[in-house]
């Protein structure tokens, strides 16, 4: 009986041996094929997030430096901005300036035209006036005889004396 048992335990292993190798052929044959596509993928899957993770960093690097150079952009401008206005803010007040001597001028010109418009009136008004009674007045004194020859008298002596 002991050597049935160990036949039988022979075979046992034998069975379990066979039973095995067959399994292993089987999962060899069958299973192993998609476990190891399925590996594959998902190897294949992690590479790809870890090449878009790096892709992220990349981007989020080139993010930052793009907002650092767009922010010094923009205090570039800031100050070519407020220069600008100091510049305009010069011109105007230069225009302010010169808009106040033009305005000057202006008043002063007219100022002046109604003044020679004055003297014209005053010219044309009184002018005549004058020499209408002056010229009477020289007719009523040398409409005697005697006073235009006193008169003409005196001119004469006083060029007489200024000719010696």
């Amino acid at each position: 009986m002991l050597s049935k048992e160990i036949v039988s335990t022979i075979f046992r292993f034998i069975n379990f041996a066979v039973f095995a190798g067959l399994l292993v052929y089987l999962f060899k044959k069958y299973a192993l094929p998609q476990v190891k596509e399925k590996l594959v993928e998902k190897y294949a899957f992690f590479k790809d997030l870890e090449n878009q993770y790096k892709n992220l960093i990349n981007q989020n690097e080139v993010a930052k430096n793009e907002i650092k150079d767009q922010d010094n952009l923009f205090e570039v401008l800031k100050k070519k901005i407020t220069l600008w206005n100091k510049s305009c803010d010069k011109e105007n007040k230069a225009r302010e300036k010169e808009l106040e001597l033009i305005i000057q001028y202006h008043k002063d010109r007219l100022e002046k035209q109604t003044q020679n418009i004055q003297h014209q009136k005053l010219l044309e008004e009184v002018f005549p006036r004058v020499i209408a009674g002056t010229y009477k007045q020289l007719e009523e004194k040398f409409s005697k005889k005697q006073e235009s020859e006193k008169f003409l008298n005196n001119i004469i002596g006083y060029m007489k004396k200024s000719v010696k």
